[in-house]
């Protein structure tokens, strides 16, 4: 009897789906044969047999069961992640198509300084620029990331967003934003600044130092506004020395808004 009950125990802790069904097909086949008179079992045995099929079909009716739920619960879930990566990727497209359309936004918001910065990064992949308000502005805008900075300066590039929008079409446009900002630029100006700017009306260039090897060299009163925006849109680039020349588009937006006057003063 001990046997027996051991042989049991360990039935019991068989839970392997392959034994199972190699004990179900074993014992299937012995009672078949009990069955067709082949051979003669025992009644003990044919008991313990016929507990062995019961338990084998018990269990492996179970793991059907267990695998129909496990593949629909698969399935669910498959179904379910599938449709969270696609309401991620729905809300990632989203939220890259709104930082699209801010960048493009704060780019018509730039001053003259800013696009400075912008059309010196069209001639070369990186430009030193001095710290300051606006390139605080243009990072702060996701326009620009400086991968190496100084103590006074940092060495800036587009980021990746600014150069796709720049080369997809507001390289093309990119006169338009220049004529805006220098636009708002002149607006702003004080009358008496502007009317060193509404020299240039009848100069191409002028010279804001007086070279004079008797008397020693001064400058000209034109300097002190001139100088301010030497590093912007304003002054054709790249300008040197003393002698100050109008952006082209900058000197449209004089004549635009200054030409009149100097008319009737004439």
């Amino acid at each position: 009897m001990n046997n027996v009950k051991e042989f049991i125990d360990v039935l019991n802790k068989a839970k392997n789906i392959r034994l199972n069904l190699a004990m179900f097909l074993v014992v299937s086949g012995l009672l078949w044969a009990d069955k067709q008179s082949y051979l003669v079992l025992e009644s003990l045995s044919k008991t313990m047999l016929q507990s062995l099929f019961f338990l084998t079909s018990i269990r492996l009716v179970y793991a059907f069961i267990s695998l129909v739920f496990d593949t629909i619960e698969n399935w669910r879930t498959s179904k379910k992640d599938l449709e969270d990566k696609e309401k991620q990727a729905l809300l990632e497209s989203e939220k890259l198509q709104t930082k699209k359309e801010n960048v493009r936004r704060r780019f018509h918001e730039l001053d003259i300084y800013q696009l400075y910065i912008v059309q010196e990064l069209k001639r070369q992949n990186h430009v030193s620029v001095r710290k300051g308000a606006s390139l605080f502005t243009l990072k702060n805008a996701d326009i620009i990331y400086t991968p190496a900075v100084g103590e006074k300066t940092e060495s800036a590039s587009l980021t990746g967003l600014a150069n796709a929008l720049l080369n997809d079409h507001l390289w093309a446009k990119f006169d338009q934003l220049k004529r805006d900002a220098l636009t708002r630029f002149f607006k702003g100006i004080q009358q008496r600044d502007a009317e060193h700017f509404v020299e240039f009306l009848k100069k191409d260039s002028i010279c804001t130092k007086r070279f004079n090897p008797r008397n020693g060299s001064y400058y000209y009163d034109n300097e002190r506004v001139f100088a301010a925006f030497s590093d912007s849109i304003v002054f054709s680039q790249p300008q040197r020395g003393y002698t100050y020349s109008l952006d082209p588009i900058a000197k449209e937006v004089v004549v635009s808004l200054f030409g009149q006057n100097l008319e009737d003063g004439n």
